[in-house]
């Protein structure tokens, strides 16, 4: 089984795909697949966005962050070297055996809900999702706006998900929605 996960900036799509790994699934983290894809492909990127991306030998993630959630145009010459190699990347991880979560605030760009059994969307009040950004990742108001205003809004991408969870109050409640969710899909939790 193939559960896609998906949601905006901040959402709170990585604490149901880690309460989904509490239950026994493998999580794909399509984020993490990025940071790897960086490495992969830096030759391409940096020919792209420069040699000041590169701190220490490796891109610097927040310096390109800098440039490319800053123009759309950007954003997509970078999906245009990354994303080919990231979406092989998921397809040869779900394909062993077991029980699998794809993890992806793009997951419908990329196509990765094909992939999936049934598919879960995250969503969650603006503010809130800007406060989670502002502490979890130590960026200011208007990073955290930039990043939101850089992804396509869940509520324009429902129809490709199976279920909506509305995440705005606390973690237990959250995970409370997941399991109604999973024994709705005939899964025991």
């Amino acid at each position: 089984m193939v559960i896609g996960v998906t949601g905006n900036y901040c959402s709170g799509k990585n604490i149901v795909s880690k309460y989904l790994e509490e239950l026994g699934f493998s999580v794909v983290d399509v984020d993490k697949i990025g940071h790897e894809a960086l490495e992969v492909k830096k030759d391409d990127i940096v020919k792209v966005f420069g040699e000041e991306i590169i701190s220490n030998g490796r891109i610097d993630r927040k310096k390109l962050g800098k440039k490319v959630f800053s123009d759309k145009n950007e954003i997509k010459k970078l999906e245009r070297i990354v994303h080919p190699w990231m979406i092989r990347e998921v397809k040869k991880r779900v394909s062993k055996k077991g029980n699998w979560v794809i993890n992806a605030a793009l997951l419908i760009e990329m196509c990765l809900f094909v992939l999936c059994d049934f598919t879960i969307g995250v969503d969650t009040p603006r503010e809130i999702a800007v406060m989670r950004g502002i502490s979890r990742d130590g960026i200011s108001r208007e990073e955290a706006e930039r990043r939101l205003d850089a992804q396509i809004p869940l509520k324009e991408k429902k129809h490709y998900v199976d279920i909506v969870i509305e995440n705005n109050g606390s973690i237990e409640d959250l995970k409370d929605m997941v399991s109604r969710v999973l024994e709705k899909f005939g899964i025991k939790v």
